[in-house]
């Protein structure tokens, strides 16, 4: 509506316009350009020469139809050319417009018409407005007018009309028609493009006869038949983004039925998509009926391989899984056929139809475990009998719902685990009697393992323990015998080995013991203790102190063990090694103190009497770590008590040093001021310790504000002779002279006021050039040594 309104308003506001101004000078001419191939004088004809090339190399004619033509395509451009000059008052209205656009000849390629391809983008004219007498009044140079097939207004101005005459006319001169590189590539593009239409017409026929060989009901190359449909809708997908109904008005002209066919084929691929997606969307129940089919038959291998299918697409469908199990119950793959039942009962939802199949099948194959275990019973083959059992027995425990006779199995389970089990037993008895130990001993176990897990059945049954308890006897036995061997070979350790694992087993089982067994102990166990501690005693002389301990602590151990502390020879070399193992902790003990006592000595040649001291407290703590050896500490604390002023004004000198670093300086002051009154009390330069003076050690400091500091401090001291040389030396190092202002005010007063008591008749300002220098840098003292020079004078 709004849109509506706006266009009435513009109508109106047209024609009211209109009826203002008056008609001065109108006039309409017909143009009309041809354009042929020409010797190239410039680009707009060399681009023309390149479309007429075009046009040749496809043979476009100037019908739909007829053959190659044997002259070169030309075509002509046709327009009228409306030229207006209207009165509105004190201004000219000038108008020139382009219309009626058209092109005629050569311009089909085909059968399809390129008019509108070869019509140029841009004409360049020059327009003159003349006067009644042709005097050119105006020039209007128009070397880029865009050209469309509706027309275009080449030019709409208005001009001052200062001479009210009624005779102008506009003349418009030198139009020309400008092909420029976008026309070519215009013209290039259309006629690739009518290739491809015809391209297409190829494409889509050989799609409609392809299209009826996608199956949607082979399931066995479903895949394969999707993969195909998405290749032909992609393909048909790339067709319609050439927008060849747009682009070529195919609505007018479409030779080749294009448009119906390609709705034709875009209406199959929708049917083929729709059966191939549901195919896909129900492929294992697809499968799976295939495989019911096939299993119906008879064809039970084939069948076996449409289930598994059915199972790749969908791994929890239980009646494929049902039917694998039920394939391999009818082969005798019991184990395969109750791990998928179970599966299905336990593990995955399933309709209550197949549940109730599962649950059957299930008890089929119960039954078949039992009657596996009564046949390998009756055969006297108990192990296989009892692993039978043990499956029927499992499948009960793991599926709820299902029934068994439990009676049948556990009568048939008891007889198959007692006859294993006494199998077992009696195979050890005969190794044992054979003296195969170590088979009758894996036998004993293996028969109390088993027993263990039916313990249910076998809870009381004391073979297996008896024919454990026979075997570890004849072990016991031999490890007796193997020690009293050794003991005659005197291969003493060796013999207490195997008397220390019979005394084990005789510990552990309740067989007969033999009662000299602890006499055989002893006496084993006595030289391999003196042996034990022999080498203690030589780890000790040689100060391997913790190897000699560590022996001893075993020796000690080992006496109470084998009940050895009463014997003398054992208790005299028990002594002698711990004796030896004091004596030597005493002796490494004097040695650590002796060590730091050295050190000491060469410190106090070095002049360093704080590592010094030091060392003389490390020898002392040394002593004091095993008192019991008593080691003498008097030389390292006579030591200690000579050096104890050097070590001392050391520690007050880096007590000093630390406080300057921490920006402590009025407190490294004093601190220095009192080691110097304890170097001099003290006499530490008998030390061949050497005491710098303050003024020196804040001269030689890289911590300027420290020496600002003690610049102060020697102005506050009346030093103002050692405070002025230390504030040059300040300065020079690059000290900022602003933070020495106040210092320099106060040195310059006090220097006055000297210098007036001593009776100084000098000019003050003499005397304060002299004080500074000539140093602007103590420009401050001096003006405060002149002013307080003349405040006294006046006094």
């Amino acid at each position: 509506m709004k849109r509506t309104l706006l266009l009435i308003w513009i109508l109106t506001a047209a024609f009211v316009m209109q009826a203002q101004s008056r008609l001065v000078f109108e006039e309409t001419v017909s143009e009309a350009f041809l354009v042929k191939q020409m010797p190239a004088g410039n680009s707009s004809q060399t681009h023309s020469n390149s479309i007429i090339q075009l046009l040749n190399d496809g043979g476009t004619t100037s019908g739909k139809a007829g053959g190659r033509p044997t002259r070169k395509p030309e075509f002509v451009v046709r327009m009228e050319r409306h030229a207006r000059i209207a009165d509105a008052g004190e201004v000219l209205q000038l108008r020139v417009q382009l219309q009626k656009v058209s092109i005629t000849g050569d311009v089909h390629y085909r059968g399809f018409d390129l008019g509108s391809a070869l019509l140029p983008e841009q004409v360049k004219m020059t327009v003159r407005l003349l006067s009644s007498q042709q005097k050119e009044l105006k020039r209007y140079n128009l070397p880029a007018v865009g050209l469309t097939k509706n027309g275009v207004i080449a030019l709409e101005t208005t001009v001052p009309d200062t001479s009210n005459s009624q005779g102008y006319t506009l003349k418009v001169e030198g139009m020309e028609l400008v092909y420029t590189t976008a026309d070519v590539r215009k013209v290039q593009d259309q006629i690739d493009l009518i290739k491809d239409y015809y391209a297409a017409d190829a494409t889509l026929s050989k799609a409609l006869q392809d299209i009826t060989l996608i199956n949607p009901d082979d399931v066995d190359r479903i895949k394969q038949q999707d993969q195909r449909l998405r290749d032909m809708e992609e393909m048909l997908k790339k067709l319609q983004e050439k927008r060849f109904t747009e682009k070529l008005g195919l609505n007018q002209y479409d030779p080749q039925r294009y448009t119906s066919k390609s709705n034709q084929l875009n209406q199959l691929l929708k049917e083929r998509r729709r059966a191939i997606n549901h195919t896909l969307a129900t492929l294992d129940q697809q499968f799976y009926n295939r495989g019911i089919s096939l299993m119906a038959r008879n064809n039970l291998a084939a069948a076996s391989t449409y289930f598994v299918k059915s199972l790749e697409v969908n791994p929890r469908f239980a009646p494929a899984h049902l039917q694998l199990a039920r394939l391999d119950f009818m082969a005798g793959n019991l184990h395969e056929a109750a791990g998928r039942t179970r599966d299905i009962l336990t593990q995955m939802r399933v309709d209550p139809e197949t549940e109730q199949m599962a649950l059957g099948l299930a008890h089929d194959i119960y039954s078949a475990f039992v009657t596996q275990g009564h046949a390998f019973n009756s055969r006297g083959d108990y192990h296989s009998a009892v692993a039978a059992y043990a499956d029927a027995r499992t499948l009960c425990s793991t599926i709820g719902g299902l029934r068994c006779n439990m009676p049948a199995l556990n009568d048939g389970e008891s007889r198959a685990v007692y006859g294993y089990y006494r199998g077992i037993v009696e195979e050890g008895k005969r190794l044992l009697g054979r003296n195969d130990l170590a088979g009758a001993e894996q036998l004993a176990d293996e028969a109390i393992a088993f027993q263990q897990q039916y313990d249910y059945i076998l809870h009381d049954a004391p073979d297996a323990t008896e024919l454990q308890g026979q075997v570890k006897y004849q072990y016991y036995v031999q490890h007796i015998d193997k020690g009293r061997q050794a003991m005659k070979a005197k291969d003493y350790p060796y013999a207490l080995n195997q008397f220390e694992a019979a005394l084990a087993l005789e510990q552990s089982y309740t067989f007969q013991p033999i009662r000299e067994l602890n006499s055989l102990l002893q006496q084993a166990a006595k030289p391999v203790l003196l042996s034990q501690l022999t080498d203690g005693y030589a780890q000790a002389m040689n100060n391997r102190l913790a190897d000699a301990r560590a022996i001893a602590s075993a020796a000690e151990s080992m006496r109470t063990r084998y009940a050895l502390e009463k014997d003398a020879e054992v208790q005299a070399k028990y002594v002698q090694l711990r004796d030896r193992i004091f004596t030597q902790e005493c002796l490494n003990v004097q040695a650590d103190y002796d060590r730091h006592y050295q050190n000491a000595q060469g410190l106090i040649k070095e002049r360093k009497f704080i590592a010094a001291d030091m060392a003389y407290q490390a020898a002392i703590k040394a002593a004091g770590s095993k008192a019991t050896c008593m080691i003498a500490t008097f030389t390292a604390e006579d030591g200690r008590n000579t050096i104890a002023a050097a070590a001392a004004y050391q520690r007050m000198l880096e007590d000093v040093n630390r406080m300057v670093a921490i920006g402590r300086y009025t407190d490294a002051i004093q601190k220095y001021s009192a080691a110097e009154q304890h170097y001099l009390a003290q006499s530490v330069g008998r030390f061949g310790l050497d005491h710098i003076s303050l003024y020196n050690y804040a001269r030689e400091q890289h911590t300027l504000p420290f020496t600002a500091t003690v610049v102060g401090h020697f102005t506050a001291m009346q030093e103002e002779k050692a405070a002025l040389q230390l504030l040059m030396n300040l300065l020079n190092k690059g000290y900022a002279k602003g933070k020495t202002t106040k210092v320099q005010e106060q040195l310059g007063i006090q220097l006055a006021i000297k210098d007036v008591q001593s009776g100084q008749t000098d000019a003050p300002k003499v005397q304060a050039a002299g004080y500074t220098q000539g140093d602007k840098k103590l420009k401050k003292l001096g003006k405060a040594y002149e002013k307080e020079r003349k405040k006294l004078a006046k006094n």
